[in-house]
């Protein structure tokens, strides 16, 4: 006999029924029903045995499975092994050698900064020896321009060059380049003009820009100016704004606005002309140059010069006045410059002969065409004013 859940009578476990057969199916601690003992005698081969069907059982890893399942964990751990051996050897070796002795860079390196710049262009034009990654005018570069070229260069917030075609222009280091050719460490800008024809124009304080040559270097004093270059490195100094000091340690001369001069390399500058000086003139003073050193001073040409009757032509007659010429030739040259712009006070001939140079510097500073210290501006010919200051 059995009962449900839905017989209100039913006996609840733990009551006793009328053959307490419900004690035994709940808890067994009843007397066993036979109907309930042979339902289990049936069911006890399905009673559940603590384990999955063998056929849902995993099958046992073989030994190669075993080995591909460990292979990540032993990756793994050799990269960390590595890492930390290799981490251990850096910071021995940083420890053991000094800071900055690796290796000179053999590649362009990005560019330092350069006051150089192209500001415009025409025609082709090339960068030679570039030392840096986007072809920046730094030192050691070099411009060259073709038959067809010409090119602005901007120099840093002073001024332009303009190279014409044909040009060959090195940007340089100033102090050593200057003071390799002339003897000065003064200047923040310079360039070297190898071959061809620049034109320049500076707004700056005198000698901070200045133009090397094979004949010389030419010191910006404030100016606009033409220089030109031959294949012998002859070289040509066109002054037309200001004034420019073209130097060697040698000889040193100012070349006003208006006039030119010509400088040979081995010799340096020679005596400034103007340019509107007669042809005759002119080539007098270049032969004059050129006897420089020799055994005597051409007499012709030397007469040619002390005939002259121009004011201006002092400006010739002063510099080889303050040349290598010998005494002799250079003593009628004092005496015709007295003629033509008499000395101030305090400047002797004999001060002049022995190329005294503070008598000379006053001299140059009273005969109109230079511009003395502290001066603005002079027309060429016009003496200084006597209020003008010192």
């Amino acid at each position: 006999m059995s009962t449900t859940n839905d017989d209100p009578d039913a006996a609840r476990p733990g009551e006793a029924g009328e053959s307490g057969a419900s004690d035994y199916l709940w808890d067994r601690s009843g007397p066993p029903d036979p109907e309930i003992v042979a339902l289990e005698s049936a069911l006890a081969g399905r009673r559940w045995s603590g384990r999955l069907p063998a056929a849902l059982e995993p099958a046992p890893l073989r030994r190669r499975d075993r080995a591909l399942r460990l292979l990540p964990r032993a990756l793994a751990a050799s990269l960390l092994a590595a890492a930390v051996l290799f981490g251990g050897f850096a910071v021995w070796h940083g420890l053991r050698e000094p800071h900055g002795a690796g290796p000179v860079a053999t590649e362009p390196v990005a560019a330092a900064p350069t006051p150089y710049s192209i500001d415009s262009s025409e025609g082709a034009y090339r960068i030679e020896d570039t030392r840096t990654a986007d072809g920046a005018l730094v030192p050691g570069t070099r411009l060259v321009t073709q038959a067809d070229a010409r090119v602005t260069l901007r120099v840093g917030p002073i001024g332009t060059i303009t190279v014409e075609p044909e040009t060959r222009l090195r940007i340089e280091e100033p102090a050593a380049a200057v003071a390799a050719a002339s003897g000065a460490t003064d200047g923040e800008y310079l360039l070297w003009l190898e071959r061809g024809t620049i034109s320049a124009t500076i707004f700056a304080a005198p000698r901070l820009f200045q133009l090397g040559t094979p004949s010389g270097i030419a010191v910006d004093m404030g100016c606009a100016y033409t220089a030109t270059v031959d294949e012998s490195g002859l070289t040509r100094l066109a002054v037309t704004l200001g004034q420019v000091a073209f130097e060697t340690p040698q000889r040193k001369v100012l070349v006003p606005l208006g006039a030119s001069a010509l400088a040979w390399p081995g010799r340096g500058p020679g005596t400034p002309v103007w340019d509107d000086a007669a042809p005759e003139f002119r080539a007098a003073v270049e032969r004059l140059d050129a006897s420089i050193g020799s055994a005597a001073t051409p007499a012709a040409e030397l007469a040619t010069v002390l005939a002259t009757e121009r004011t201006e032509d002092s400006l010739s007659l002063y510099h080889l006045l303050d040349s290598a010429l010998d005494d002799a030739p250079r003593a009628q040259i004092y005496e015709r410059l007295v003629a033509l712009a008499p000395q101030p006070e305090g400047v002797t001939r004999a001060g002049c002969l022995a190329r005294d140079h503070a008598q000379l510097l006053a001299w140059r500073d009273a005969m109109g065409w230079a511009w003395p210290a502290g001066t603005s501006s002079k027309l060429k010919g016009e003496p200084l004013h006597p209020g003008a200051p010192r």
